[in-house]
């Protein structure tokens, strides 16, 4: 180690570089000047011990040019690290002898700054203190955080419930019912029969079906009530309430959880959540009477997806309302197909592949879907579904959501059967596990109904989930090609860039960004047979269950959004400038803040990839 007295006219230099550095970058010029005045400079040639393992420490060191590598007592590697990057710190915090061993493994410059101006800065600066105190699972969370606005359609409705459930049995009369919503000032009351609900009855039930209808008020209120309400999950959002009240013509929605019944949401707790949304654009959907309406509210969508960006929405939540609107152009063209054809000749199920099952669609999706029949359908009747499925994929088409290049869609044979030639082929996937069918695994195994009949996708999804959870050579051959795409951080923590054609110099946020995430969300929860297919969902129901550590499955989805949400504004920004959204985007049209927390995100990814490769022991699958 040599070092020399640093002179003034370098001190400008030190502080450009301390200020290009997270958390000196969020200090004022004056402070990172006079830090940049106690800084020593050493330089180490390659292979010198740095700070041997045990040794005390009060500097913390910062890696001005080249590279150092950190082993544990066992001399395993930990980490490397490159320029911008602390060593160190972990002593200072804690008053403990260091635990790693730091060697050159190049020629290295290191900037030395002293305890006691590390305590100080920490002392007076709340953020630069996190910065230090917490590891960059926890600094992701918080990047997650800071960026995340309150957008109100987007709030879970177990916040927008502001009163517990009002209910009774449904051998309760009918006055006693209306006494009872009389007391709680409520237009609508939850019939529940131990804890289960059975019914519901709303104030223009009383009016209609008890005052118009002469019923006697001693009656039960099951005679008049609703039987079997449509629900919807404590988890969805605001916008996901106003679209199924808004298709359904209903006013009152029950809210439940895995426990029960939580609540009941109105139109009117809406109304008090109104924010640009997708609300009003579903509602022209559902209005259109041909292809060409369609494709007129479908060219609105780009605009409302940079609206609810720049409201500050989360990337999951945007996504979801890009979802829906896809959804309600589906499920009209479907009903548009039956009105031209005719009734369907046999039961049939539309089912969303990829992601739009996940709810993750972004400004930049194709069309992946299928059609799953009754067994009953005759062999002729697969003329009126290709036609069905022809009209509704040529018009998602018009509509802007390109034919799938691989052609998984409906209009393809082999993704247009009965259920049981679905279940043969789903048991071929899982039993022959091949290159092929593992590919077909990365669309088919997240799948959601949309139209038609819903039990018979209910039936092929726990068809499948029952076989996967019991297959690990399948769940091995599929975490295998799942870790192929890794998140593009290379040795010292520096980007993996697209090498060729016109992506060069770019990352790929989806392929290395978005989809390594979405792999391990898909794997685990396959393995564990969660029935969720929306990725975050998916962390939140292993988590739930116990099959995934907590933190594990916090990290990984704070990971999904922030990497997520960088994507969705290059998108947005490519929008505002007239050019066609792609997933490609240059670290240097980054801020720092995204650069440092989007290589947080991907350390996290990585070092999940390297548990499931351990699991599976996939280095021994060829």
């Amino acid at each position: 180690m040599s070092s020399r007295e640093i002179e003034p006219i370098e001190i400008t230099e030190i502080a450009d570089f301390l200020g290009a550095t997270a958390p000196f970058d969020g200090l004022d010029e004056s402070t990172v000047r006079t830090a940049a005045r106690t800084v020593d400079i050493t330089y180490e040639p390659s292979g010198t011990v740095v700070l041997a393992l045990g040794d005390a420490t009060d500097t913390l060191y910062l890696v001005r040019s080249g590279a150092v590598e950190l082993h544990d007592a066992s001399d395993t590697l930990i980490a490397r690290l490159g320029e911008h990057e602390f060593f160190g710190y972990p002593s200072l915090l804690t008053d403990a002898p260091a635990r790693r061993r730091v060697t050159a493994i190049e020629d290295t410059l290191i900037y030395h700054l002293p305890a006691s101006l590390f305590d100080r800065l920490r002392a007076d600066h709340d953020r630069f203190d996190q910065f230090f105190a917490r590891a960059h699972a926890d600094r992701i969370h918080d990047a997650v955080q800071e960026s995340r606005a309150n957008v109100p359609l987007t709030t879970p409705l177990r916040d927008v419930i502001s009163r517990r459930p009002v209910q009774t049995a449904p051998d309760t009369s009918i006055r006693d019912a209306a006494a009872i919503m009389q007391e709680h000032r409520v237009s609508s009351l939850l019939i529940t029969d131990n804890s289960q609900l059975v019914g519901l009855v709303t104030d223009r039930d009383l009016r209609n079906r008890v005052l118009a209808a002469g019923v006697a008020p001693t009656e039960p209120v099951s005679a008049v009530m609703t039987d079997e309400p449509w629900t919807i999950n404590s988890d969805a959002r605001a916008f996901e309430a106003m679209l199924t009240m808004s298709r359904r013509n209903i006013h009152h929605l029950p809210v439940v959880d895995h426990d029960g019944v939580v609540g009941m949401v109105t139109t009117t707790d809406l109304i008090r959540q109104q924010v640009d949304s997708p609300v009003y654009l579903v509602g022209e959907v559902w209005k259109q009477e041909d292809l060409d309406g369609l494709i007129e509210v479908s060219r609105r969508v780009p605009d409302m997806l940079r609206q609810v960006v720049d409201a500050g929405a989360r990337a999951d939540d945007a996504a979801r309302m890009v979802t829906a609107v896809t959804d309600a152009l589906t499920e009209r063209l479907i009903e548009l197909a039956i009105d031209r054809l005719g009734a369907p000749p046999a039961a049939f199920a539309w089912v969303a592949l990829g992601s739009q099952a996940r709810h993750e669609q972004t400004a930049h999706s194709d069309q992946d879907n299928a059609l799953v029949l009754g067994n009953d359908a005759a062999q002729g009747d697969d003329a009126y579904f290709k036609e069905m499925a022809e009209f509704v994929c040529d018009g998602l088409n018009a509509c802007g959501y390109e034919y799938c290049p691989g052609e998984v869609m409906a209009t393809t044979h082999r993704w247009r059967q009965p259920l049981s030639e679905w279940k043969r082929t789903f048991r071929g996937w899982i039993e022959e596990p091949r290159p092929k069918s593992l590919m077909h695994a990365t669309i088919f195994f997240d799948m959601r109904h949309i139209a038609g009949n819903s039990a018979l996708t209910a039936e092929l999804q726990s068809f499948v989930l029952d076989r996967t959870a019991r297959n690990t050579i399948f769940l091995a051959s599929l975490a295998a090609t799942a870790l192929d795409n890794e998140p593009p951080l290379g040795f010292f923590r520096r980007f993996v860039l697209e090498r060729h054609g016109g992506e060069k110099d770019t990352l790929d946020l989806k392929l290395n960004g978005v989809v390594p995430i979405v792999d391990l969300a898909r794997i685990h929860a396959l393995g564990h047979g969660v029935p969720a297919v929306n990725t975050l969902e998916r962390f939140q129901q292993l988590a739930r269950a116990g099959h995934m550590n907590a933190g594990d499955a916090a990290d990984l989805r704070d990971a999904h959004e922030f990497i997520a949400s960088v994507r969705l504004r290059h998108q947005v920004d490519q929008i505002r400038q007239g050019r066609e959204p792609d997933n490609f985007v240059a670290p240097d049209s980054l801020s720092g803040f995204e650069r440092r927390h989007l290589k947080d995100a991907f350390k996290i990814v990585s070092q999940m990839q390297k548990a499931l490769s351990q699991r599976y022991q996939t280095s021994f699958i060829s």
